[in-house]
């Protein structure tokens, strides 16, 4: 962009989804009975082809308009929505006798399976099978030439959890954008403290460290062949927590495989600190690879800081190929002016605002639009967010 943004414009290019005008007043209340009723018909009703577009009212705000244009995703016995599918996804999809598509309240129906559907790898269990079943309709949208450009030429190989599901069930991590899920994430913001600066004077040191002068920023430029934000800036350390993973394990692992030549093991589980989440509901555009855009994309960030030692002097982080073209340290200006330029991907340069925040740098004197911003970093999200089940929940509790 010719100028550069605002921060709250940065956050909104993450954050991009309309906003509730009366929030108290948006709930899935009135579809809750129809998915009640959806879920528990026969696996073998006939799934609904190519439904027709509906068409928004004019009377409706922003919000209520943008889902209006979207189908939620249902689990078995579950009257909570668990993703967002566009129209072009519904008509595209060839679906199996597996699920239903209800066309007066635009939700598609994961069915319970039955006994003669089950496979001996499920186990006796229909809500094994539902993960295999998801599976099997994801490569039959794979195979075909418009839903194909979203999910890519083949499987990631790796899990994701439906979050927020009565039960263990995960899709292939290709298709969490083609079903509108929730994608979680752990991000690691690695940084280090300038002991002095020659320009400083004796006194001035705690407003500098106030307007985070005094902090330096390791920071990875994603490689150019990336399908998705290529040549953007990224976190030291990010990746998805899988299925199964916990968001600490999540970045152990994604510190191993992305500065495993600079961080060990047992130096980022003695010194990384969890530091929150951050959360967002963005449409996708074209940067967010090809056939993405317009696809609804919830996000669940787990935020972790890593502070080294000594000014970082010690240590040194190399390119991955394919994943990381170069590393750059970089002070609070020059990060803030990235930002500003969009040059970082959207969902790490709001993890970046959040640090900055946490750490006094962004305050309500120096940023007029502070109240909306720390705000838009933590968004309520219209699924549920929570991956623990029922009797988890009974329990926990005392």
């Amino acid at each position: 962009m010719a100028n550069p943004a605002t921060l709250l414009e940065v956050v909104r290019d993450c954050d991009n989804f309309p906003y509730p005008c009366c929030p108290h007043l948006q709930t899935w209340s009135s579809t809750t009975v129809s998915r009640a009723t959806t879920v528990s018909r026969a696996a073998s009703a006939a799934p609904t082809t190519s439904p027709p577009p509906a068409a928004p009212s004019s009377d409706l705000d922003p919000y209520s308009r943008a889902l209006s244009n979207l189908w939620t995703f249902h689990l078995p016995y579950d009257p909570t929505p668990h993703g967002f599918l566009t129209h072009e996804v519904i008509s595209n999809m060839r679906w199996t006798k597996h699920f239903y598509l209800d066309v007066g309240n635009q939700a598609v129906d994961l069915l319970a399976p039955s006994a003669e559907d089950l496979l001996p790898e499920d186990n006796g269990s229909w809500e094994v099978a539902c993960s295999r079943i998801l599976d099997e309709q994801i490569e039959i949208a794979r195979q075909d030439n418009v839903l194909s450009k979203i999910l890519g030429p083949k499987k990631k190989g790796e899990q994701f959890p439906i979050v927020g599901a009565k039960f263990d069930v995960g899709v292939d991590r290709s298709a969490i954008g083609l079903l509108g899920m929730i994608g979680r994430g752990a991000h690691m913001t690695v940084y280090s403290r300038v002991r002095s600066t020659p320009s400083l004077e004796d006194g001035d040191d705690e407003q500098q460290r106030g307007l985070g002068k005094d902090l330096r920023f390791w920071i990875p430029r994603r490689d150019y062949s990336k399908s998705t934000y290529p040549g953007k800036l990224d976190q030291a350390v990010a990746g998805g927590v899988a299925r199964g993973e916990t968001p600490w394990e999540c970045i152990i692992r994604e510190a191993v495989e992305e500065a495993g030549s600079a961080l060990s093991d047992e130096f980022v589980r003695a010194n990384a600190k969890a530091a929150g989440t951050v959360t967002w509901l963005n449409i996708s555009d074209r940067r967010a690879g090809p056939g993405q855009g317009g696809l609804i994309n919830p996000g669940v960030l787990y935020v972790y800081d890593l502070e080294l030692p000594d000014e970082g002097r010690d240590f040194r982080f190399e390119p991955v190929p394919g994943d990381i073209d170069s590393w750059a340290v970089m002070d609070t200006d020059e990060v803030m002016t990235a930002m500003k330029r969009l040059e970082f991907k959207p969902s790490c340069a709001v993890v970046m605002i959040d640090f900055l925040v946490r750490h006094g740098v962004i305050t309500a004197e120096n940023e007029p639009d502070y109240t909306e911003i720390v705000s838009r970093l933590h968004r309520l999200l219209p699924l549920p967010t929570s991956s623990r089940r029922e009797g988890e929940r009974e329990r926990n509790v005392v």
